[in-house]
């Protein structure tokens, strides 16, 4: 039986091992977001206060991913109440699934995601870049455009349905690795 100092020393090094994946399944389920950090070291902190209903020895990956999908659809929920503008639950949950089942899937997500912005056109993926990319706001860009937010809000629903059945589309199609 192993001391209540080797047990924590054993989370600690679990814990720590694990940081890469969980940032990368944060990530998967919150692309282009730049809080993703921060939702890793909420998660950390979690799972630190709840270190003892882990067992050790049972699946740490999988008890360490479901704290930071409740983590991250807390946070969504957050972003949809504001100004973001973010990809549809069910494709965040589609990636979700598939990242927890095998972490190939996650490389074949982002591999769609990736062919599919190539098919986007030159003023779409300006639009996303600055929406998502340099975290510009609304208002701001449809000013520097002369248009209405509501206008780029509406092409960005557009765009995110449109990369949505892409990626279903690349996901169905694409051979698994």
């Amino acid at each position: 039986m192993q001391s209540d100092e080797e047990e924590e020393q054993e989370f600690v090094a679990l814990l720590t091992a694990h940081q890469g994946p969980i940032l990368a399944y944060i990530r998967s389920l919150m692309p282009g977001f730049s809080g993703a950090s921060d939702i890793l070291q909420q998660v950390n902190m979690v799972l630190w206060r709840k270190r003892e209903s882990f067992e050790l020895g049972t699946n740490f990956k999988a008890w360490s991913f479901t704290v930071a999908r409740n983590m991250v659809f807390t946070q969504r929920r957050k972003l949809k109440k504001g100004a973001w503008l973010i990809f549809d639950d069910d494709l965040a949950e589609r990636f979700a699934e598939e990242f927890e089942e095998d972490d190939e899937s996650l490389d074949r997500a982002h591999r769609a995601l990736a062919q599919c912005v190539t098919q986007l056109r030159p003023h779409d993926l300006e639009l996303v870049r600055k929406r998502y990319a340099e975290e510009v706001g609304l208002d701001e860009y449809a000013r520097d455009l002369n248009r209405s937010p509501g206008t780029l809000k509406a092409r960005l629903f557009k765009i995110r349905a449109n990369l949505r059945r892409c990626i279903e589309l690349q996901l169905q199609t694409s051979p698994q690795s």
